[in-house]
């Protein structure tokens, strides 16, 4: 008999919640920031030369601001058929590298290239490929 009834408990439980459309679903109140926050950081870097050296600008796409850049620059020096990296250091989305003035045998020194590490306030990180080698006399 206590089988019966348990059995019949059970059911009629059962019955109950499928007619109010089951379990009731438990809201996530973050759920809104979450999915306004699932895209990618990405990043991308644009670089150009002057007479006085080379800017280069990163373009953040998606993330959480603030963003926080960490550059890194790379010489090839002819007169050691090597490449050096230097950095990284912290700077702006846009920051520019010195090349020498010329020193009056019309030789490049070195080339120079640079990439950008950005940060965004989560903590995803995203680094760019180098950007091309730029001649510095």
């Amino acid at each position: 008999m206590a089988t019966n009834f348990m059995a019949a408990t059970m059911l009629g439980a059962g019955l109950f919640l499928m007619a109010c459309g089951g379990p009731a679903d438990i809201e996530d109140p973050g759920a809104d920031s979450l999915t306004t926050q699932g895209a990618a950081l990405s990043a991308s870097l644009a670089c150009s030369q002057d007479f006085s050296g080379v800017t280069c600008t990163a373009t953040v796409t998606d993330g959480i601001p603030p963003f926080t850049y960490s550059w890194t620059q790379q010489h090839f020096l002819y007169a050691t058929n090597r490449t050096y990296t230097s950095g990284p250091t912290a700077g702006g989305a846009t920051r520019s590298f010195s090349c020498p003035g010329p020193d009056g045998t019309g030789t490049f020194r070195y080339d120079l290239r640079a990439r950008v590490t950005v940060t965004d306030s989560t903590g995803a990180s995203v680094g760019t490929g180098y950007g091309p080698y730029f001649s510095c006399s």
